[in-house]
């Protein structure tokens, strides 16, 4: 195959997975709320 057409497919792909990860998060978008340390969990030492 042709390396320029492969490199245009390789492009239209990320385009493509680009274009579906900005439209699921239109949908679902990611809470922004700090990080509080009482909400954490707890850290085992132990381990």
């Amino acid at each position: 195959m042709n390396l320029h057409l492969l490199a245009g497919i390789a492009v239209l792909l990320l385009l493509v997975a680009a274009s579906a990860y900005r439209e699921a998060l239109r949908n679902e978008p990611i809470r922004r709320n700090r990080m509080n340390p009482a909400k954490l969990p707890q850290l085992d030492e132990n381990e």
